[in-house]
């Protein structure tokens, strides 16, 4: 049964409206081509918190049949003041809620990290059968008191049934230096976790230089194997916001990178998904600037109904 793809995302930080939502829908059973709503130009605006949002990050909830965008509640336009972002930036998330993709609740801003937390980062949630709850998972630095040094990201996690209270946030993953931006794909009785990690990173390159693949057998066990390292390298001078998805057919893999700072996202595909092989896709036609973000299978009828509704009609 044919389908589509919607891709949510965010621009780079220096512009205005740079740090809000931008939608894109693929072509028929085609991810490597999109179509830019609304012109391009926001669909959603965070008005709350630091009044910006980037890596926004789609979810279906079929149990109550609403759609959730969860996102990282940062505006670093105009001073890119980064150093104030990782040590006295948001402690929550920014959260939407809509019925068919097109109306949206306003955004609602919901505190999830401790006391201690420098920042929250790249929020991204996967419903968890063995605890009957979405897991959210994100990046924070953790400071003991306004005096502590710098600190690396690390990976935190709670547990929530409505995107409006979460269990205190716990460690789920911290390797003893930076990783940010994780994302999982089940497969079969396999999970994958992919990351922006430092490890691979050369001494005078900054945080999260690559995208490893990592293997492990359930999302809730943070202890995954390396698959493979330095996706996208040496094509991508930086990596990171990895979203991967599933192809059209389930006999290929698709995951976006994004080259940070230089061309936004680029698209590569597998065939095998355990090789950790990935072949970029030169020719795909992505929204322009597109940052950080993630895809949801759409059916046709919600693709022609994003169509219609962030569409200049003549």
């Amino acid at each position: 049964m044919s389908g589509a793809y919607l891709l949510v995302y965010f621009k780079p930080e220096f512009t205005p409206d740079g740090e809000q939502v931008r939608f894109a829908v693929s072509g028929i059973d085609d991810p490597t081509t999109w179509t830019e709503l609304n012109g391009g130009q926001p669909i959603l605006v965070s008005d709350v918190g630091e009044r910006g949002v980037r890596d926004p990050f789609l979810i279906r909830d079929t149990r109550t049949g609403r759609f959730i965008v969860i996102g990282t509640d940062l505006r670093v336009f105009p001073d890119q003041d980064w150093k104030r972002a990782t040590r006295s930036g948001s402690r929550s998330v920014v959260v939407w809620e809509s019925a068919d993709l097109i109306s949206w609740s306003r955004p609602a801003l919901v505190e999830v990290s401790p006391p201690g937390a420098g920042n929250t980062w790249a929020p991204k949630a996967f419903w968890s059968p063995a605890r009957a709850a979405w897991l959210m998972i994100w990046a924070s630095a953790l400071y003991d008191d306004a005096e502590s040094p710098e600190q690396h990201q690390r990976l935190l996690a709670a547990q929530t049934g409505d995107f409006r209270a979460f269990t205190p946030a716990e460690i789920y993953h911290d390797p003893g230096h930076t990783v940010i931006d994780a994302t999982f794909l089940a497969d079969g009785d396999d999970w994958y976790r992919f990351s922006a990690d430092s490890l691979g990173a050369g001494p005078t390159e900054g945080r999260g230089e690559h995208i490893l693949m990592e293997r492990g057998t359930a999302l809730e066990d943070p202890a995954y194997v390396t698959v493979v390292e330095d996706i996208g390298k040496p094509e991508l001078r930086h990596a990171e916001g990895p979203a991967v998805f599933a192809g059209p057919s389930g006999d290929c893999w698709y995951l976006l990178i994004d080259e940070n700072g230089h061309r936004g996202y680029q698209l590569y595909r597998t065939d095998v998904l355990a090789s950790g092989r990935w072949e970029r896709q030169t020719s795909a036609v992505l929204p322009v600037d597109a940052r950080h973000g993630s895809v949801l299978p759409i059916t046709l009828a919600e693709r022609e109904r994003l169509l219609h509704a962030f569409t200049a009609q003549p």
